[in-house]
């Protein structure tokens, strides 16, 4: 009667199994989803691939947290300059819409940030070194 084994502690340690796998890819996730947000190789704001001279000349580099190509840091430039001043732009499209959607940018930017430099965000990176 010892050989005989029960069919609900196979459940249990399938189950388990799947739980920690799916919770392992939940952290591989989010982890990837950070990397990705500060990659050195793309601008932050549309997403284009940089050369490594763009890399290098860009006024905003990954110091900053971010890189931004040259025409996202001519944008985001003329975002802060508008911002500071409380002028208003000659271009068309900088209204408050283009206003709007670089705040949420930088919002977005310091958030990632944060959630980065969090002691969250660092014991996952350590337990999913484990």
């Amino acid at each position: 009667m010892t050989k005989v084994l029960h069919i609900g502690d196979r459940l249990k340690t399938k189950e388990s199994k799947k739980r920690a796998e799916l919770y392992r890819d939940r952290m591989r996730s989010v982890r990837r989803a950070v990397q990705c947000a500060f990659c050195n190789l793309k601008c932050s704001m549309c997403g284009r691939y940089l050369r490594k001279e763009e890399v290098s000349q860009s006024l905003f580099s990954s110091s900053d947290g971010f890189n931004l190509c040259e025409s996202c840091g001519s944008e985001f430039e003329d975002f802060i300059r508008i911002s500071t001043t409380q002028k208003t732009s000659e271009l068309f499209w900088q209204k408050e819409a283009w206003r709007k959607l670089w705040s949420a940018w930088v919002d977005y930017q310091e958030a990632l940030k944060a959630f980065k430099d969090s002691p969250e965000f660092q014991k996952l990176n350590e337990e999913f070194e484990e």
